[in-house]
Parts: C-alpha cells; sequence; structure tokens
C-alpha cells in the first residue's frame, strides 16, 4: 500500500509546483513585472470574439479530455501494459492530465489580463475547479495500477 501513496505523493507535489507556476504569473502580471496589461485590447471586435470563442472552446475541449480522455487511457492503455511499466506510464498520464489543466489555467489567465474580459478568470476558474477532481488518491493508484484492473 505504500506505493501507492508514494505515487499518489509525487503526483500531488507536481501539481502544487505547477499550480504554483500559475500563481507566480498571476502574482508578477499584478505588479507588473511581467506586462500582460491589454495586450489584445488593440484588436477589433470581430477579432476578439474570434480569440474569445476560441479560449472558451479549447478550454471546454481540455477540460473534456482530462477527464473522459484520461479514463479512456488509463483503462483502454495503462492497464494493458505489463506490471513492471504500469506505474512509470499511470504517473505520465496523470501528470500529463494535470498539466494540460494548468495550460488551461494559465490560458485563462493570459486571455484575462490581455483583454481585461472576466471571462478569462472564469476560464481559468473552472480549470481550477476541474484539475481538484484530477488529483489521484492512493486508492484511485491502487486501483489502475492493481492486477485486477486488467479484468
Amino acid at each position: 500500500m505504500e506505493e501507492y501513496k508514494k505515487v499518489s505523493r509525487v503526483i500531488c507535489l507536481r501539481y502544487a509546483l505547477q499550480l504554483l507556476l500559475v500563481v507566480l504569473l498571476i502574482v508578477l502580471s499584478e505588479f507588473n513585472v511581467i506586462p500582460l496589461d491589454g495586450l489584445l485590447l488593440g484588436l477589433d471586435a470581430g477579432a476578439m470574439y474570434v480569440i474569445e470563442v476560441l479560449v472558451l472552446f479549447v478550454v471546454g475541449i481540455g477540460i473534456l479530455a482530462s477527464f473522459k480522455g484520461y479514463e479512456w487511457i488509463v483503462s483502454h492503455k495503462v492497464c494493458k501494459v505489463e506490471r513492471s511499466r504500469r506505474r512509470r506510464l499511470f504517473v505520465r498520464v496523470a501528470n500529463a492530465r494535470i498539466m494540460l489543466l494548468v495550460f488551461l489555467m494559465l490560458l485563462g489567465v493570459l486571455f484575462y489580463y490581455g483583454a481585461w474580459k472576466n471571462w478569462g478568470m472564469y476560464y481559468g476558474l473552472a480549470s481550477l475547479v476541474a484539475s481538484l477532481f484530477c488529483l489521484p488518491s492512493a486508492a484511485d493508484v491502487k486501483e489502475a495500477l492493481s492486477d485486477d484492473s486488467l479484468a
């Protein structure tokens, strides 16, 4: 059981470090160390609308892929490999899932500061909430890595 807790802790630690990156970007932008304020404000209304819809589409599809795509990959790919490679592949897939959600958070933050539209922060918050449901517990790791998951 200790192996499963260790894998879960490693994934949670990597998640915390990546989340710290998002918070650092917000802090640096608030103190104007990284000048992101209004980068997209010079665009006309049509281009801004296209960018806003594109960001919404990317965030929506990304969140859906992080849930359903992850579930499919774990059940169809990770559980099918031999036991010696399963742990490494599971950690890689779980980290890719979290990186996708952190990218979506960054996209929302960049859109907020670039366009000064609250939708950007809503996209970032939706990605944050989704990422909280993506942290695997030791029981989830045990289920994915056990030999019973092959059945």
